[in-house]
């Protein structure tokens, strides 16, 4: 099991405060991405209105994240939440660039550090 990381975790509470957080980079089984940290219902909301922008199926899938941002953050939180991510190195199937959100679950963090 995974130690919690109360730093790891203040990082994240502060940027759910204050709306935007810092860029930072995170090893998470073996996979280095690098992105910036978002407050939770920033992240959901920004994905339910580009799903919502290309229409339907997606329009489905938009109503989900409209949902998840609806609701309050968990603490201490699961997820790591970013944006304007890209994959620096590892054994992954994931693209270079992987856009504007990601989501990483703190179980999986090995390593991080902010810049």
């Amino acid at each position: 099991m995974t130690p919690r990381d109360d730093l790891l975790i203040d990082l994240i509470n502060r940027t759910e405060m204050e709306g935007e957080g810092p860029r930072i980079t995170v090893v998470a089984q073996g996979v280095v991405i690098t992105g910036r940290i978002a407050a939770h219902r920033h992240w959901a909301s920004q994905l339910a209105g580009q799903l919502s922008d290309t229409g339907l199926p997606d329009l489905r899938f938009a109503e989900d994240f409209s949902r998840e941002a609806g609701e309050t953050p968990e603490y201490p939180p699961a997820f790591l939440h970013l944006q304007g991510c890209q994959l620096i190195s590892g054994s992954s199937s994931l693209p270079a660039a992987l856009g504007e959100s990601f989501r990483v679950p703190l179980a999986t963090i090995s390593a991080w550090s902010v810049r």
